[in-house]
């Protein structure tokens, strides 16, 4: 077999990949929001970018999944980045965005953001001195604080900077504790005391 058929061969197997997947996108735009939704074996992916109704400019994005498929593992974020990649170039090309923050989603929802979130916390002194202070308390700050100096979000924040931007901060909502359960599921004893922010927005810097 030649070089040429070779080459010729591969193009045909990369434009199928790529036609594939573009049939299995579809987009919605409103006054406020575009929205690009990845279907495969009943999981949804969606990239949603948001703007105020009287913008031309969107501010902020949304990723998501909605999972329909009851046997399917657990996810990580790792391996969520070259979806959010493929529908980000698509919409690259059809709106204008000056991002200010990402909504991702909370640690529970990716085994591997949960491992570095409880483990950050395990070794923040801040953390543990809080809690032998005040036992199984939440602290907002420290959470917040955290959360960023321990970069729990680390494959994020790299995929971030392709895109010229990074994790510059943290906002959080509905706080409470993980679980016993869920700490023996990602492999730590049960008796941790780990905070645990069930709304969680990433504050995006912008790199020059």
């Amino acid at each position: 077999m030649n070089s040429k058929f070779r080459f010729l061969l591969l193009f045909i197997f990369i434009f199928s990949l790529t036609e594939t997947l573009y049939s299995q996108i579809s987009v919605k735009k409103s006054e406020v929001d575009y929205s690009l939704t990845y279907e495969k074996d009943s999981v949804y992916r969606i990239l949603t970018f948001w703007k105020e109704k009287d913008s031309s400019i969107y501010s902020s994005v949304n990723y998501s999944i909605s999972d329909f498929n009851k046997n399917s593992s657990p996810k990580n974020l790792s391996d969520e980045l070259n979806t959010i990649n493929q529908l980000w170039e698509i919409a690259k090309d059809s709106i204008v965005f000056d991002l200010q923050s990402f909504n991702i989603g909370y640690p529970l929802l990716y085994s591997d953001v949960l491992k570095n979130h409880i483990q950050a916390f395990k070794d923040s002194e801040d953390w543990q001195n809080h809690i032998k202070k005040n036992g199984k308390t939440l602290n907002y700050e420290i959470i917040k604080k955290v959360m960023l100096e321990d970069n729990a979000y680390t494959t994020l924040n790299d995929f971030l900077k392709t895109k010229h931007y990074y994790i510059s901060g943290f906002e959080t909502e509905k706080h409470g504790f993980i679980t016993k359960e869920n700490l023996q599921k990602v492999d730590f004893s049960g008796s941790e005391i780990i905070p645990m922010p069930f709304i969680v927005w990433v504050i995006l810097g912008d790199i020059k």
